[in-house]
């Protein structure tokens, strides 16, 4: 056993001998029910229904290797040598069948029989205890390692953060095992404490073994649960990076296949230069990790998973443009299906749809990218990216901001970012001053174009659509009526999306200066030029942007909440503003809060955001409401049916606005200031 297709085959082989059902890996996307994440980042997420007993497992005990993203890493691979957005888990599980000592035993076997592990080279970690958990350190786990055969020194308990493993949140839980392989004295910080939990590169952990024996409740208690599962993650690359006794996962066999077939297209080797051993990284990781995804059904776009996947396949032209490569991505995505389509075959089945995909996305793209570098380029002279560069860049060449922090961060040189959202800023107050006096003549247009717009952004926030109609009002600033409109038009305490327009055919970009909220209609106004009633464009609201606005507004249904319950029933909305960067909430009470109240109202909205509750809207008469006892604001007109957002048990509220689909999104909320309007 040597190559990662080896050592692949070699696992599953090994726990289908030990009576484990080989279990194919799931879709890098989670099932519509589990909204907990974007990505299937580790092995058991898919198996998650079998250990919370609302589905039956296929079999008592499973053999598997999953395909995993991360996406938290994306603008770190390239960097170093071992960060990675796509990776694969393998995993043994067991439900309610062997506990802690058969999954030991499987370990100790494999990692020496059949890996070949010198055993002086073999470290594990052992849950210590927790006193707020009310638990001790897992005893059980030292006496089993001790009796198989590992010395005592070489058993090293550590904590809750590296060795207690969670959902992230109530469910169920438990002290988990780590395995290590000491990579030499060699590597490393070299203290002579330095041991498996050191921050140094050592120490590599290549496998985890999860007992799930507890029930973690929102009170932080923990409960055992009624059966005993084991859940274990070995990370295939870093495995193989021992066997082939290389100190990077892009050292081994299945990196560098992509990476020698990029060598041989662009006639620069990994290695050469610091530029091509980076954009090696980049092009062998972001090419799995983008061929996988649109096999998994997943399409580029500006929201969600389609805003991932469309960053790696930038990154990727950007680093391939950096070794000479042009159209290169669907000869990429073939190396990949060749690699691992025999272990996904989904791939083999959508290839044509993976290198179609990719075609398009390449051409839109480095036309926009070469407009740029230019620019770029004499910037990056200087010590570092200005916002007024960053936002030259954008506005004249479309040239995205994430693009150029990621540039400019590999040279080492520092971006305003600040600076570039306060032009951002400014360029939409100046072209929404330019155009206020055009309110009237806005509604008049709409009128005059004799369709409705229907408006799209609760479902989506990049569609590909028609200008129905567009009248020029000067300085490149138009007016325009989408057929499809994802953009939110200011009301309800929330502001106007931001976004643009992109051309179908010229690739021509429009930004939006201002939405005029016409009833059940809008009138959208834009900046730029080349764009003509009947023109098919793709009408974009940044994922980046709307996401937080989404988060905020919901955060302010539970703020509402949460100040009637401490402060009283008396407690109304007076107004709101909400922006992608903060929320404003004003209320009606007659004095400030105290420091005791104000802790409380943080304690409660935090709480139902860590309970995970759904958020729901559904149209509904406006007597319907009343009697659900839904929430109106004082003075406000509704019509005859009316939208509802309910967080169950806890708020309900009439409200247009757009929302996240669990209050887990939202993540921490803090008040930061509080005055009196009066």
């Amino acid at each position: 056993m040597n190559t990662t297709a080896e050592l692949r085959e070699g696992f599953l082989s090994f726990f289908e001998s030990k009576g484990h059902e080989r279990h194919p890996s799931g879709s890098l996307v989670p099932p519509e029910w589990d909204r907990s994440t974007l990505l299937n980042s580790a092995g058991m997420q898919p198996l998650m229904p079998y250990f919370l007993g609302r589905d039956q497992p296929p079999a008592l005990l499973l053999g598997t290797v999953q395909k995993c993203f991360r996406t938290a890493d994306i603008d770190e691979v390239g960097l170093d040598g071992h960060h990675l957005t796509f990776f694969e888990m393998l995993g043994n599980f067991s439900f309610g069948q062997y506990f802690k000592e058969g999954a030991i035993d499987f370990a100790w076997e494999f990692v020496f029989d059949h890996m070949k592990i010198e055993l002086d080279r073999f470290w594990v970690t052992v849950f210590a205890g927790d006193p707020e958990l009310g638990l001790g350190e897992d005893e059980e786990a030292i006496r089993l390692w001790g009796a198989i055969g590992m010395p005592p020194e070489r058993i090293v308990r550590l904590g809750r953060a590296h060795n207690f493993w969670s959902v992230g949140g109530p469910g169920p839980c438990g002290p988990d095992t780590e395995l290590f392989y000491d990579r030499g004295e060699g590597i490393g910080c070299g203290r002579p404490e330095c041991a498996p939990g050191c921050e140094c590169e050592r120490y590599l952990e290549f496998w985890n073994l999860v007992f799930m024996e507890y029930e973690l409740h929102p009170d932080g208690q923990v409960t055992p649960l009624p059966k005993q599962n084991v859940d274990t993650g070995m990370g295939l690359e870093r495995a193989a990076s021992i066997l082939q006794d290389v100190l990077s996962v892009y050292e081994t066999d299945g990196y560098q296949t992509i990476m020698g077939w990029i060598a041989s297209e662009s006639g620069v080797a990994y290695g050469e230069s610091e530029t091509a051993t980076k954009a090696h990284r980049v092009l062998a990781d972001h090419g799995r990790g983008m061929t996988c995804l649109i096999a998994d059904g997943v399409r580029p776009g500006n929201e969600g998973r389609g805003y991932v996947l469309r960053r790696i396949i930038r990154r990727a032209i950007v680093h391939g443009h950096d070794l000479g490569l042009r159209d290169f991505l669907p000869g990429l995505a073939e190396v990949v299906v060749e690699q691992m389509g025999d272990t996904y075959p989904e791939l083999v089945e959508h290839h044509k749809v993976i290198n179609e995909m990719l075609e398009a996305e390449e051409g839109r793209f480095s036309r926009t990218l070469e407009h740029g570098e230019r620019l770029f380029e004499e910037e990056a002279e200087s010590d570092a990216i200005s916002g007024e560069a960053a936002f030259k860049l954008h506005d004249t060449y479309g040239y995205p901001i994430e693009v150029t922090v990621d540039r400019a961060r590999f040279r080492g040189l520092p971006v305003d970012e600040e600076g570039f959202e306060r032009l951002m800023g400014e360029q939409r107050e100046r072209s929404r001053a330019g155009v206020k006096s055009e309110d009237t003549r806005a509604a008049e247009f709409a009128t005059g174009a004799g369709f409705t717009s229907d408006f799209v952004g609760f479902e989506k926030t990049d569609v590909l659509t028609q200008i129905g109609a567009a009248e020029e009002l000067g300085d490149g600033i138009f007016l325009a009526k989408l057929r499809e409109s994802p953009f939110y038009a200011a009301g309800g305490g929330q502001v106007t999306d931001q976004g643009y327009l992109e051309h179908e055919e010229t690739g021509a970009r429009a930004d939006l200066v201002e939405a005029h909220r016409l009833d059940e209609d809008q009138a959208l106004i834009f900046k730029g030029n080349g764009f003509f009633a009947g023109d098919r464009v793709r009408a974009v609201v940044p994922w980046r942007v709307r996401f937080p606005t989404m988060a905020n507004h919901t955060a302010t249904h539970l703020l509402h909440k949460a100040l009637r319950e401490v402060l009283g029933e008396h407690v109304r909305q007076a107004g709101s503003a909400v922006r992608p960067d903060k929320l404003r909430f004003d209320f009606t009470h007659e004095q400030a809060l105290t420091l005791e109240q104000r802790a409380e109202v943080e304690r409660i909205v935090n709480a139902k955001i860590f309970e995970s509750l759904p958020v729901r809207t559904f149209i509904t008469p406006i007597e319907e409401a009343r009697n659900l006892g839904a929430m109106m604001l004082f003075g406000e007109k509704y019509g005859d049916e009316v939208r509802v957002v309910e967080i169950p048990d806890f708020s309900r509220e009439l409200c247009g606005g757009t929302h996240v689909r669990t209050t887990a999104e939202i993540g921490p909320f803090v008040i930061t200031s509080e005055s009196s309007v009066g």
